[in-house]
């Protein structure tokens, strides 16, 4: 049995069919939350993932596959969630990478397992991995930024990353361009290649 689109999933909530809602939700909860961790910086970004499924099934029958994907309609509906979020409490960042991943950080007991060539593999990923951070943090645009994320979080797709925006698609592609090129210029004075 072949797998459903996001839009065939959307048209049977649409027809009251709310068990569709897992299966959205397991697709794009996580990306989701990415999304809306970095912009808020909030310790609600779970709330609002959560909030955002809300506004799905609430408005369900709004969704109209001929005016954008799902995905870039669940993206819209979170960015302005976020926004609101940060209105409340009267700041916004929608990209810091500031914080050390914890994925990243290798156990104790697999670092001392694969020995010294391990940790030193290791030790590289971490620093390219925190150059990586630290270049796109120094970027100056925020609009770059945020095209950027997005650009990684919606399967790089320059349409949906315009759209989400508020932007025409080639307005999207030059912002994560033009944001890609000063990560790496940022990267190679590190003495870093190919790491974007």
């Amino acid at each position: 049995m072949n797998e459903l689109t996001d839009e065939q999933l959307m048209e049977r909530l649409q027809q009251g069919q709310t068990v569709a809602i897992d299966e959205l939700y397991r697709r794009y909860a996580k990306k989701l939350y990415v999304f809306c961790d970095h912009a808020t910086r909030s310790e609600h970004a779970q709330d609002l993932v959560q909030d955002v499924f809300m506004r799905v099934i609430k408005s369900a029958h709004t969704f109209d596959p001929e005016k954008a994907s799902f995905r870039t309609w669940a993206f819209r509906i979170a960015r302005n969630r976020c926004i609101d979020a940060a209105r409340r409490r009267n700041r916004i960042r929608f990209l810091s990478l500031d914080r050390e991943p914890e994925d990243d950080q290798p156990a104790l007991q697999e670092t001392l397992a694969d020995e010294e060539q391990n940790v030193v593999r290791s030790a590289a990923r971490t620093a390219t991995a925190q150059a990586v951070r630290d270049c796109i943090q120094a970027l100056r645009n925020e609009s770059q930024k945020r095209a950027l994320l997005l650009y990684y979080l919606s399967g790089k797709v320059y349409q949906e990353i315009g759209e989400v925006l508020g932007k025409s698609t080639s307005t999207a592609r030059n912002w994560v361009q033009a944001a890609l090129v000063e990560v790496k210029r940022c990267l190679e004075a590190w003495g870093i290649h190919d790491s974007i």
